[in-house]
């Protein structure tokens, strides 16, 4: 008997479950299509370490393209051509556009870190960033990382936003050139910001102009973050060892004569190093 009774109450069970939800999807899926917008919610989820995008300028992104969103039904949305016309912007490195039971549009979006700076004397003013993308430098904020100043000639219009890469098999002589110089000079400021003493010490690399036999690969200098030293490099090949061969010197030429005796060192030649002493 309580077998029975044990049965039919969970059989009842079911079967009130089954109408309910007979009942309840129809009108949550109604309610669901009918749904509006009610906002936009963008999270910049590394606003703390970079500030080229702001939630502002995204929704500003949507009102200059004239895309509207505030009001329409979410099930009209397309968040993956949102996704799409948010990740062509060159700060952007991820994005992620969803819709919530609040009727809002969430957007999360994670930026590109940039960890060189070009700032030349003939007129090129970018950002690399650590996945080699030519990024234009922005007015309203500034990323502190070494900067590189001198006469550069990239492969690109100053102009230029997207890979480096792109120009890696040109047919152009000039533009291989360019990109094999650019390519060395970007190995270069990874192997200093990835050793801790050279990010520390390195603050600035200047790129002569020299002629034109030079101009593709020309000479380089480093400025420490302190002092008043210029330290010719010379061309960029066999820098590793050229910055051994500075570690060994200030472990012991400066130990004995002091940071402030040599203001130009110059490391270009092999097995010696020149200097010229502060007067």
């Amino acid at each position: 008997m309580k077998k029975s009774l044990a049965i039919t109450l969970n059989l009842s069970a079911w079967i009130l479950l089954i109408l309910y939800l007979s009942f309840a999807l129809p009108y949550t899926n109604r309610q669901k299509k009918e749904r509006l917008c009610k906002g936009i919610n963008v999270t910049i989820l590394d606003s703390a370490e970079r500030k080229f995008i702001t939630p502002a300028m995204v929704k500003m992104w949507f009102e200059t393209e004239k895309i509207k969103l505030v009001g329409e039904k979410l099930m009209s949305i397309n968040t993956i051509d949102l996704e799409q016309f948010i990740g062509r912007r060159g700060y952007v490195r991820t994005v992620r556009v969803y819709t919530s039971m609040d009727g809002l549009l969430n957007i999360e979006i994670t930026q590109r870190r940039p960890i060189v700076r070009f700032n030349t004397q003939n007129g090129y003013n970018f950002y690399v960033t650590e996945d080699n993308y030519i990024l234009p430098a922005q007015r309203h904020f500034v990323t502190y990382v070494p900067i590189i100043t001198g006469y550069v000639l990239p492969p690109f219009h100053r102009d230029y936003v997207g890979p480096l890469d792109r120009f890696a098999r040109s047919e152009e002589k000039k533009v291989e050139k360019s990109y094999l110089f650019l390519t060395k000079l970007i190995n270069f400021v990874k192997f200093v910001e990835g050793d801790d003493f050279w990010r520390s010490f390195i603050v600035q690399i200047n790129v002569e102009g020299g002629g034109a036999e030079q101009q593709y690969d020309p000479d380089i200098e480093i400025v420490p973050r302190a002092g008043n030293q210029v330290i010719m490099l010379g061309r960029i090949d066999g820098y590793q060892e050229k910055l051994n061969k500075l570690l060994v010197f200030y472990k012991n030429a400066v130990a004995y004569e002091g940071w402030e005796k040599f203001k130009y060192i110059n490391l270009q030649y092999k097995d010696q190093i020149v200097c010229i002493e502060n007067k």
